[in-house]
């Protein structure tokens, strides 16, 4: 076994465990892979790539992360960490990494708030830097990501909340567990986003959820990155109104980020993840973007990042290479 997880062969990993008693749907409930694409990968006729798997399977099977290369690695004479870039960026580095890939983005109707100042938001993020290696104080500031099922917000995320020292809110990771039991109790598919059930009576507890936890942090002046697809509330602007109010009240900036991608990059990340809640979307493409609309965009001035395949800068890209390193 420690074999099969230094050479990172998860289907062995699976067999591993099939072999002595575990079901495939619990390994897949487990680690959040599909059913179907454990058992491919058990087969050998899927393997995982992927660094965010490599986490969720080791998570999710209790497996020391260093097992599988993705934990602390032993240090060299000179106290860095093996593999690793001597530093996460240079602030030069980070600034241009911004000025790249944040574009301001007013909708033709802005309605509910200034347009954003990028210069502003840059600074924030260069202070909140600087900060975090002097252990200094910086005002509160809330960053809302949003975007589609596979636009990478997550990673930008990811980045984000690296750079800064922010704490990173994701709803997945947040609110994943409470959301297959409501499921499960009220006699549906727990990996189910899209029904008429999840939309009617599990979404709304699930928001209200996030939203709880986000102004816990921000009310007690922890700044905060909070990622979900925000879709219906990006989009409405009586609810970014409240959501700028309240922070307001605490003294707190709001920044809105919306991370797009077109169809074909969606697809290819949302592959490549293996998550058991796209089952249905990967199942049922055509169907799925028949449904929502790509140019969707918050209804108030925001920032906005294109995260396709097909973009001149893949800020993600960098934000990987910078999170994985963290992560390690």
């Amino acid at each position: 076994m420690r074999d099969a997880l230094a050479g990172r062969d998860i289907g062995a990993v699976f067999r591993f465990l099939h072999q002595r008693g575990w079901s495939w749907a619990a390994i897949a409930q487990a680690t959040d892979i599909g059913e179907q694409r454990v058992r491919e990968i058990a087969n050998g006729k899927r393997r995982v790539e992927n660094y965010d798997v490599y986490v969720r399977v080791a998570v999710g099977l209790n497996i020391p992360r260093d097992y599988l290369g993705v934990g602390l690695r032993p240090a060299d004479g000179d106290g860095t960490l093996t593999g690793a870039v001597t530093a996460p960026a240079a602030p030069a580095r980070l600034t241009a990494a911004l000025r790249a890939t944040l574009e301001l983005a007013t909708p033709a109707k802005a309605d509910g708030g200034e347009s954003p100042d990028l210069g502003q938001f840059e600074e924030l993020v260069m202070q909140a830097w600087e900060d975090r290696r002097r252990n200094g104080h910086r005002d509160t500031t809330l960053s809302l990501v949003a975007g589609f099922a596979g636009s990478g917000k997550t990673e930008f995320s990811a980045f984000l909340s690296s750079v800064t020292g922010w704490a990173l809110l994701d709803k997945d990771v947040l609110t994943r567990p409470l959301v297959e039991s409501m499921l499960a109790a009220l006699g549906g598919d727990p990996n189910d986003r899209h029904s008429p059930l999840y939309l009617s009576q599990v979404r709304p507890v699930e928001y209200r959820c996030i939203s709880n936890a986000t102004f816990a942090n921000i009310e007690n002046g922890i700044s905060t990155v909070v990622t979900a697809p925000f879709l219906a509330e990006v989009t409405d602007p009586q609810w970014v109104r409240r959501i700028m109010h309240r922070c307001a009240a605490a003294s707190a900036h709001l920044e809105i980020v919306w991370v797009g991608a077109d169809a074909e990059t969606m697809h290819t990340n949302l592959q490549r993840r293996d998550a058991a809640r796209d089952t249905w979307k990967l199942s049922h493409w055509d169907e799925y973007l028949a449904a929502i609309d790509i140019a969707t965009r918050p209804a108030i001035p925001h920032f906005y990042v294109d995260n396709s395949l097909s973009s001149a800068v893949r800020l993600i890209d960098e934000a990987q290479r910078v999170s994985e390193w963290l992560r390690r």
